[in-house]
């Protein structure tokens, strides 16, 4: 009896279970535990839909499989043994396994494989994800010949209309995906086997966790199902103690018998301040003060003359100023309305809104300084004016980086993000009271400001919530660069 779809094993699954077993199993039996796609993840699904389609522009004469599963694969089967050349989305099943590949050229007796992807160049993933699809194919009876990662060329720059022919790169990747085939099987065989997992809380999974101490998805399941502690001393030490130390599971739910087996201690609350470094570092701060901030976008197809696929264009800033110790804060900011390259209008009130001394402050200088640059190429009549910015930038990051051991905090739970000290040194700059807290949602908010089948009301209401997020960004480290001056009894001069 033929198996159901539903029971076998698709590319999608497989490429899951390669991103973590744990992720593969909730997608698989408790999706309800895993939290919605956020905006930025669904432009990152929408923009490999149009690279996809792009792509297929470099294949004349192709004609697109109709249907999914079986009624696919018959369809496939149908252009196989006909005269197509080149087949768009064709599907093989071949239990237990199913896939849709993205495009396939008859090569003589053979067929040629092309995954299209779009990043900037061929990662490990892929290697997996195009050997899950030969094997399938090959299963299914159909002879594959070379295999192909299509992927996106990051020295293209676009002028005018896209040229897919220079856009992307066509990388002949047989021979790593054949040096691979036997570690894939493998792969495939693990994965398959727990499809068959239904226990809940199944100590098994949690120990194929290999990022215990970060893994989201392990969070969301130790959290979700029911009896994690009741089988804590089945998951191993390594997990179970990255388990405790996130607070997934508490510690008194333990046995003092368990707790002791697996060497945990309670940490004590902690604060660490080197005055005298962070005061060195503060001599360096020259008025006026700048506290800056981007928010950018960017697209796999290069949306604008002048960029580069997936490069980060900067629509939008916030900037804090402080002009003498005793002077109020005053605050500037920008936000192109318009969906066109924003760099030239930014640059120019840039120009204006900072002036030719003082000290530019960020969080994560690199970000910042790679935009510049960028920017500069772009536009090399402001290159004196961004690479007069990038040599003035001060990185308020760096009090905070482990490594520095300036300013540490055990609340900061081991991360020197801004998001992870904001709450801790002000918490009454909280995020959480916006509508827009994360940088990923504002730059998916852009392209629905600036369309003009955004309504003018929803329109308004958007610009205010991206304004009141990047505003937050700046004043975040007025108010953290304040409550250090006050901890280690310094005013900056």
């Amino acid at each position: 009896m033929a198996a159901s779809v539903l029971d076998m094993l698709t590319k999608s699954q497989f490429m899951n279970y390669v991103k973590c077993p744990v992720y593969f199993w909730l997608a698989k039996h408790r999706p309800d535990l895993i939290p919605e796609d956020t905006a930025a993840t669904q432009r990152l699904f929408a923009m490999g839909k149009e690279v996809d389609l792009l792509s297929r522009q470099l294949f004349s004469g192709g004609v697109e499989t109709a249907g999914f599963n079986q009624e696919g694969w018959e369809n496939t089967q149908a252009l196989l043994a006909g005269s197509a050349k080149v087949i768009f989305q064709p599907t093989a099943v071949a239990e237990p396994l199913t896939c849709r590949a993205d495009i396939l050229t008859r090569n003589g007796a053979k067929w040629d494989l092309h995954e299209v992807k779009q990043s900037n160049s061929v990662q490990p993933k892929h290697i997996f994800d195009v050997g899950f699809q030969r094997i399938c194919f090959e299963s299914a009876g159909v002879k594959i010949g070379r295999s192909y990662l299509v992927h996106l060329n990051r020295e293209y720059v676009r002028q005018g209309a896209i040229e897919p022919e220079k856009l992307f790169i066509s990388e002949d990747i047989t021979d790593e995906v054949l040096e691979k085939m036997d570690e894939i099987k493998e792969e495939i065989a693990k994965a398959l086997e727990i499809l068959k997992w239904t226990k809940e809380p199944d100590k098994r999974l949690i120990k194929l966790c290999s990022t215990p101490k970060n893994c989201e998805y392990l969070k969301y399941y130790c959290e979700g199902v029911a009896g994690v502690p009741e089988i804590a001393a089945e998951i191993g030490s390594k997990h179970l103690l990255a388990l405790i130390k996130r607070g997934i599971i508490a510690p008194e739910k333990l046995s003092a018998e368990i707790l002791t087996k697996v060497g945990y201690e309670p940490e004590e609350p902690f604060t660490k301040i080197d005055a005298p470094s962070i005061r060195r570092e503060l001599k360096k701060l020259e008025y006026p003060l700048y506290f800056f901030d981007y928010e950018t976008y960017g697209e796999a197809i290069p949306p604008f003359d002048g960029t580069r696929p997936h490069q980060q264009i900067p629509f939008q800033y916030s900037l804090h100023i402080k002009d003498s110790p005793d002077a109020e804060i005053r605050h500037l900011e920008f936000l192109a309305t318009k969906f066109e390259n924003p760099v030239s209008e930014l640059l120019a009130q840039l120009k204006r809104d900072i002036e030719p001394k003082g000290s530019v402050i960020v969080w994560f200088e690199s970000f910042e300084k790679s935009r510049n640059e960028e920017m500069a190429k772009m536009m090399p009549e402001y290159a004196d004016l961004l690479d007069d910015l990038n040599e003035r930038i001060f990185d308020l990051y760096l009090i905070f980086k482990i490594k520095s051991e300036m300013y540490s905090d055990s609340e900061f739970q081991g991360s020197a993000s801004l998001k992870a000290v904001l709450p801790v040194l002000c918490p009454e700059l909280s995020y959480e009271s916006l509508e827009i807290q994360e940088g990923g949602t504002a730059s998916s908010s852009w392209p629905i400001l600036t369309s003009d089948k955004t309504p003018v009301a929803e329109k308004e209401k958007l610009k205010n919530n991206m304004l009141e997020y990047c505003q937050r960004d700046t004043e975040a480290m007025v108010g953290i660069l304040n409550k250090v001056c006050e901890d280690i009894d310094c005013k900056i001069q």
